[in-house]
């Protein structure tokens, strides 16, 4: 596999998608909303025009909805944008990433110049983090993280800003009721996030990051004015203010996951980590035959060779609706 590929891999060689089955990418599987369904039909031919430079439609309804002031607020062509446009404005020498963790971080290090140590986590510790050994000018975290689905406390973020600037990357919080770090933002905390997966809109590219009011205005002045397209804007005004939507999702993830882990748990020699929002990392030592077998059958699990900490025995998976998932299941089991 490449070094930063990541999941969702549902084109063809020309470019084409295919009827995959796709466990992969961490989507929500409720799909796109009617709201936000709605609302695309309704501004497309808006797409004439160029976008809100200051988006000031979102930038309220994400304050509103997140509770953060717009003066501390970057608005992003989906949450990667951040780790490149924050590592190469402020210019960190050394940065700290603890991994297995998303390959982006890395990715936008090294292209900012930065000496980049990896700090490794182990599976028999259940890839627990010691922040006492995290010590550089700039620490980048996943909360949850991704793939191992851990959760950093608060007080353990706290504990990291006395001796470094830490970046949260709350990408997967929609899918948790726990706190955010967005409370704790000041010039040594920023936090990050994702609009895309809760919403399943990742083609549309969405997200923004909550910073010091400062940096916010550096980084606004740093990054491409038309960042975030004219439809993501809409699209993410509308997602937003869909509370039946958010409540859907809670609802099946509290039923699914449950599920999930007890149907992966009970096949033979499958190791899996406890996971905290929608998807799942698990061992098994056939994880490259199950792999190929199921893409014959049209259905993309992720392979974690490329995660920097883990090996190709190592796959995440999605958890998708009770249909989708049974029929993964059947195939497992006949694999397994």
């Amino acid at each position: 596999m490449e070094r930063y590929e990541h999941g969702g891999q549902v084109y063809d060689a020309a470019g084409k998608t295919g009827s995959w089955l796709d466990f992969s990418a961490n989507i929500n599987p409720l799909g796109l909303s009617e709201k936000v369904l709605r609302t695309l039909e309704e501004n497309l031919r808006g797409v004439v025009n160029y976008p809100d430079p200051q988006a000031v439609e979102l930038k309220r309804a994400i304050s509103e909805r997140y509770d953060v002031p717009e003066r501390n607020l970057v608005l992003l062509n989906g949450a990667a944008e951040f780790f490149y446009l924050y590592l190469n404005t402020t210019r960190p020498r050394r940065v700290i990433i603890p991994v297995p963790s998303f390959s982006e971080y890395e990715r936008a290090a090294r292209a900012a110049s930065c000496d980049v140590e990896l700090v490794i986590t182990k599976a028999e510790d259940n890839f627990a983090l010691d922040v006492s050994r995290l010590r550089a000018d700039c620490v980048i975290i996943g909360r949850p993280n991704n793939p191992t689905g851990n959760v950093i406390t608060m007080e353990e973020i706290l504990r990291l800003a006395k001796v470094s600037s830490v970046i949260v990357d709350e990408s997967f919080i929609d899918f948790l009721d726990a706190e955010s770090v967005r409370l704790l933002v000041s010039e040594k905390i920023s936090v990050v996030q994702s609009l895309t997966k809760i919403f399943a809109i990742p083609g549309l590219r969405l997200g923004f990051a909550v910073v010091e009011e400062n940096l916010a205005r550096r980084l606004n002045l740093s990054k491409d004015v038309w960042n975030v397209n004219f439809l993501a804007q809409k699209a993410g005004v509308a997602a937003l203010t869909d509370e039946d939507y958010l409540r859907r999702t809670r609802a099946w993830l509290a039923a699914e996951k449950n599920f999930f882990v007890e149907r992966l748990s009970n096949l033979r020699g499958v190791e899996v980590f406890p996971p905290s929002v929608n998807f799942v990392l698990f061992r098994h030592e056939q994880s490259e035959r199950i792999l190929k077998e199921l893409r014959r059958e049209k259905i993309l699990l992720r392979s974690c060779a490329n995660f920097a900490g883990l090996d190709g025995s190592y796959l995440r998976s999605a958890i998708r609706s009770r249909e989708e998932n049974l029929k993964l299941f059947n195939e497992l089991e006949k694999l397994v």
